[in-house]
């Protein structure tokens, strides 16, 4: 059974209470994708190495919505005329580590450089993306925000844009340089060795 095929049962099963979580505990991706969440369950969940998180699904707001679609639309433009490889829109991802700590995260936006898997695939992306989007809402915590990072970090994800809706400014880590960069309104996005000539002022993002 495909790990598609997995997510569907989930959505389609019937109501049932909450699965009792333990989120010290490390699970398998089998075990994560086999618990039934209840109908009315608000949360969103994510599996980061090996550990569940839970985040506020009421906590999304159509600004990041929006978001979401233009910065879409800003990669898609440039990938259009520069076909290095593929975009992706709140796709699942194991990160190309189903070890003993798997994951399964789900990034607003993703980039793939071509060659990286197949033309047609079904299910997760099963390697790291090379560029991972998240655009956080003031309800996801630090520890979350954190742990997430880390993740994409430890498992080879070349470049992050972390947006912050609520005070409107981008951190933008690079596998390369240790140290995390903020971009604010006045300031301009880089593809940098990931997307060559990419260029998106922050403003774009938010008028």
């Amino acid at each position: 059974m495909t790990a598609q095929l997995e997510i569907a049962e989930i959505v389609e099963a019937p109501a049932s209470p909450a699965p009792t979580i333990d989120f010290e505990r490390i699970y398998t991706l089998e075990e994560f994708l086999n618990l039934q969440w209840s109908e009315n369950d608000e949360n969103n969940y994510e599996l980061i190495e090996g550990k569940i998180v839970a985040e506020a699904s009421k906590g999304v707001s159509a600004e990041h919505g929006e978001i979401i679609f233009k910065l879409g639309g800003f990669l898609a433009s440039y990938l259009a005329t520069n076909p290095i490889g593929r975009g992706y829109s709140e796709a699942p991802s194991t990160l190309g580590r189903p070890g003993p700590k798997p994951s399964w995260v789900v990034p607003d936006l993703a980039f793939v450089l071509a060659g990286r898997t197949s033309d047609k695939f079904r299910g997760p992306l099963t390697v790291a993306p090379d560029l991972a989007v998240e655009i956080w809402s003031p309800s996801d915590s630090t520890e979350i925000i954190h742990d997430k990072i880390e993740a994409y970090l430890n498992a080879g994800v070349r470049l992050i844009w972390s947006i912050y809706l609520l005070d409107r400014y981008v951190i933008v880590h690079n596998l390369d340089t240790p140290k995390r960069r903020l971009f604010d309104l006045d300031d301009e996005l880089d593809g940098e060795g990931v997307l060559p000539g990419f260029k998106l002022a922050v403003k774009a993002l938010f008028d």
